[in-house]
């Protein structure tokens, strides 16, 4: 055989084989399945020795290892280590050593195998018997098995516990004469009558109870399984029995049959009250149901209302606008309010309405509204209001409780025809166990009791499941929406609360609301709404709105209230924004918008940018990130929509107060023409570099600069702004701070010191650090106008 095919069988080979010298260990040959494992290359291997293959030794211990060798005291070591790969994972490997000689040059030869799927097989299978063997010696269920004669041949720790005897001593034996070969009664009990031994013979699995025979004579009652055990090739070679004393159980037997002709005359009983309690969740259920679609219609609805509302308030304020048009105008808008009061009210009913909750005395609403409660009966409906002494305060938004039992008063005086008695009545009440039983959708605990009781006609029993579904209504075509008791139902729901109604026909009608109690004090004074427009002071406004046409709107009345607006159609669009360093003072965004970053997460990340910036949410559905459980997260600000200019000057406002903003630029004084052309007139061009990573800041400042006769280099980082400064005379350069590559401050440093000619600006909307603003630069800030741009320049040149 030639040297080059015995090379080729060597480089071909499965096994690893490295061939290394004696004296400086170096490797001479590594093959080919040996170079792939290690993931090394021959010249990468020749400069290698064998430890530093083998994590498990050093040079001294592998050279001590190999000596026997070299001294001739073995021909061969065979031993297992670990190979390290060049990406540092390691692989089991069972390496057979020699030292030969080729010539008068020994070396050594190694035929190394991989063995790791060997090993971790074998680690597998120590486990999975290690497993085995725990399982079958720690469960309570005894196991035994026999052999293809029926004989003996294991026995778990329960076996032996529950027969009394240990394995060696049944070992080899047919398990049938050790504890199964008499009946109760005496009599001998013959092998081929056992159902245990004729699973093995007629093969196949068999399942009962039998009576067992304790070492010490006593009888015991037995459940069990046997199963025939299959070979590989499904040969039966055995009987694995499965078995448990059933002594308690069988008593059990007895005891639960007396129970199960207890229990079934219980269940008997029971049924009964469960179909009443199925009706119950059924119309719960449905009113959920119906909750959850009435809110999404508000939502789309308020969106409608806010477009055709901002722009017909827009219209109203348009002086051109006058006469006939204005009239209609103001028709519509009434239109308008009509229809938000509509989706308030399905808003109400589907718990989906913002609430405020906080301590408030019942009492004293009731008192306070008792001449409007007067005024809105009439003279011919005696009214008459009932307070408890020591009344608890509840936990509850208090306008929109005033709306409530104004709601029940109005339905109880239609109820009565317009004359009658009405009373209102507000207690302390406790919901126990047994009530609730009867009534599931409530929860025990302690709560104040509002009740309206009038002597009207009453409700038919047929009618008063359906009285507080939307839009259901027992008044004459025309004389009710159908939405009074339903804005009743979702406020208390939503407050945590338990309504409850109680009528006969000819006799009149009780309606109970159930408000939670707190041990909070009533907050002194309530602020009155008010409904003039407050003007904005020319603040920054980021508008974040996903509706083109309300976005739209919201933009063209930001404007007329005196604020400057910038727009984004999502949240992600609108954090490039606050990124790119325009100063803002309010981001007003809607709640529910599209996208993977949530208008929550933009809020947080654009005040952790902007420490100052003040948040404003708006929507018209509050099923959402910002309300849970029917109200507000603390902190959060919010107007529902569909909202007035004057609602929103005044929320914008009373946001921008708390946050204590200023504004965030204010425009230079407006000059006339002939100023501005002789201010024109007067520079001269100037060769200005614009630093800028916003292309479209930096595109919208390039095309003004050059409108203005200057010759520009722009930059969008702070390489390219070195580059070009170092290529490059100027005479200004306008820089922002925060750049890809790095902040400013050490750039403009380097300005500062490189020439007393050369002008410098910053252009941003943040906050200057402190060793930039020691030198007194030019501030161009962010969003900034054409003349201010223009009077920047011209000042600093």
């Amino acid at each position: 055989m030639s040297a080059e095919r015995l090379g080729r069988i060597v480089e071909d080979a499965a096994s690893e084989v490295f061939v290394f010298t004696a004296d400086d260990f170096r490797f001479l040959l590594v093959n080919r399945g040996a170079r792939e494992n290690l993931g090394l290359s021959a010249e990468e291997l020749a400069k290698l020795h064998p430890w530093d293959l083998k994590p498990d030794y050093n040079e001294t211990q592998f050279r001590q290892f190999v000596q026997p060798l070299i001294d001739n005291e073995l021909d061969k070591l065979q031993f297992e280590t670990v190979h390290e790969r060049k990406d540092g994972s390691v692989y089991n490997v069972d390496v057979s050593l020699q030292l030969i000689t080729s010539g008068d040059k020994p070396m050594f030869y190694a035929s190394i195998r991989d063995v790791t799927e060997q090993r971790k097989v074998l680690r597998d299978l120590e486990a999975a018997t290690a497993q085995l063997d725990a399982i079958l010696n720690n469960t309570t269920m005894a196991v035994f098995m026999m052999d293809e004669h029926q004989h003996c041949s294991f026995m778990n720790r329960a076996a032996e516990e529950m027969t009394g005897f240990t394995f060696e001593e049944t070992r080899g034996r047919p398990l049938h004469d050790v504890i199964h070969h008499h009946h109760p009664d005496g009599t001998p009990f013959p092998i081929e009558d056992c159902p245990i031994d004729r699973a093995f013979p007629e093969d196949y699995q068999s399942q009962g109870e039998e009576v067992f025979i304790h070492k010490d004579g006593h009888f015991y009652n037995v459940g069990f399984t046997a199963s025939p055990m299959k070979d590989a090739l499904g040969k039966t070679i055995g009987t694995v029995i499965e078995a448990r004393n059933i002594d308690d159980e069988l008593e059990a037997r007895k005891a639960l049959n007396a129970f199960n002709e207890e229990l079934r005359h219980r269940v008997d009983k029971a049924m009964a009250e469960r179909e009443a309690l199925e009706m119950q969740l059924v119309q719960a259920q449905k009113m959920e149901a119906i909750g959850q679609l009435t809110g999404g219609i508000a939502h789309d609805f308020n969106n409608l209302l806010q477009v055709i509302g901002g722009n017909l308030q827009l219209l109203h304020a348009d002086p051109a606008i006058a006469g006939k048009n204005a009239e209609r105008v103001g028709h519509a808008i009434s239109g308008v309010e009509r229809g938000a009061k509509l989706a308030t009210q399905l808003l109400a009913f589907g718990r989906q309405q913002p609430l405020s909750p906080e301590p408030v005395n019942a009492g004293r609403i009731i008192r306070g509204m008792d001449d409007m409660f007067r005024r809105t009966l009439g003279e011919l409906v005696e009214i008459e209001t009932v307070v408890a002494a020591g009344l608890w305060n509840c936990l509850v938004d208090p306008r929109h409780l005033e709306n409530v039992l104004l709601n029940l008063v109005i339905n109880a005086r239609d109820a009565m025809g317009g004359e009658g008695t009405l009373t209102v009545e507000a207690g302390n009440a406790s919901l126990d166990d047994e009530y609730i039983q009867s009534n599931p959708d409530a929860q025990a605990g302690q709560y104040v009791v509002i009740a309206v009781t009038d002597d009207g006609c009453g409700i038919p029993e047929s009618d008063l499941a359906k009285v507080f579904e939307p839009f259901f209504t027992t008044k004459e075509t025309g004389k009710g929406t159908g939405l009074g008791l339903s804005m009743v139902f979702g406020f208390v729901k939503q407050s945590g609360g338990h309504i409850a109604i109680y009528s006969e026909v000819g006799e009149g009608t009780t309606v109970r609301i159930y408000l939670p109690r707190t041990r909070a004090e009533e907050p002194v004074g309530r602020r009155e709404s008010e409904t003039f427009v407050t003007k904005g002071n020319n603040e920054v406004v980021l508008v974040v709105e996903d509706d083109k046409e309300v976005r739209a709107t919201v933009l063209e009345m930001l404007s007329t209230l005196g604020y400057q607006a910038v727009e984004a159609e999502n949240a992600d669009a609108a954090l490039a924004i606050v990124n790119c360093g325009i100063a803002i003072d309010l981001l007003f965004t809607d709640v529910v918008m599209p996208g993977e970053l949530k208008s929550t997460e933009l809020a947080r990340m654009a005040q952790k940018r902007l420490p100052n910036l003040a948040v404003l949410f708006t929507s018209g559905y509050t099923q959402n990130a910002i309300v849970h459980a029917g109200r507000l997260d603390d902190g959060v600000e919010l107007i529902s929509k569909p909202y007035t200019a004057e609602r929103l000057s005044q929320k914008i406002r009373s946001v921008l107060a708390k946050a204590g903003a200023s504004p965030a630029g204010e425009p230079a004084p407006e000059k006339s023409a002939d100023e501005r052309q002789e201010e024109a007139g007067t520079q001269r061009a100037k060769r200005i570099l614009v630093v800028e990573d916003e292309v479209f800041i930096r595109m919208s400042l390039t095309e003004l600069l050059e409108g203005f006769g200057h010759e520009i280099v722009e930059a969008g980082s702070l390489k390219g702004a070195r580059q070009h400064f170092a290529e490059s005379e100027f005479d200004m350069v306008i820089t922002d701070l925060s750049l890809p590559d790095g902040n400013a401050g050490e750039f403009i440093r380097e300005l500062t010191g490189a020439s007393g000619d050369l002008a410098i600006v910053i252009a941003t909307g943040g906050v200057l650090p402190d060793d930039i603003a020691a030198h007194g630069l030019p501030v161009l800030r962010k969003p900034f106008s054409d003349d201010e741009v223009r009077e920047i320049v011209g000042r600093v040149a």
